[in-house]
């Protein structure tokens, strides 16, 4: 019955030793996945912070850009209110010049018309002093 006792402890001994030698490899495998983990996530708190780096970047250029946009939508607008006064300057010159051409016109008529009269004023004048002759 001893021997029996001494056989099952030595049985359970070498079980409990497996079942050790188990575990220490289960730990040693955990350990190793623990570190490929954390390596893992090392490399995506890097990525991440390069990320953010860029996004800020992004958010920088993206403020320039509405920035410059603004600005050029300013001077858009200040450029169609110089070219619509520069228009009604144009429309108000075209309207003057055109009743200036009207007026120079009706000068010309009543030029060629004084001339005319003149002519035949002085062809009347040639007969009456060719009628005394």
């Amino acid at each position: 019955m001893l021997q029996d006792n001494v056989t099952d402890l030595e049985r359970n001994k070498k079980e409990v030793e497996g079942s050790i030698s188990r575990k220490e490899k289960d730990i040693s495998n955990l350990s190793s996945k623990l570190e490929d983990e954390q390596g893992g996530v090392s490399r995506l708190q890097k990525l991440i912070k390069e990320n953010q780096a860029r996004i800020e970047e992004l958010e920088e250029e993206l403020e320039a850009e509405r920035q410059s946009r603004a600005n050029a939508e300013r001077q858009r607008s200040d450029l169609a209110r110089e070219l619509e006064d520069l228009s009604e300057r144009l429309d108000e010159a075209g309207g003057a010049t055109s009743a200036q051409i009207e007026l120079n016109k009706k000068r010309e008529a009543e030029l060629q018309k004084l001339r005319k009269d003149a002519e035949e004023a002085n062809i009347q004048h040639e007969s009456i002093v060719n009628g005394f002759k």
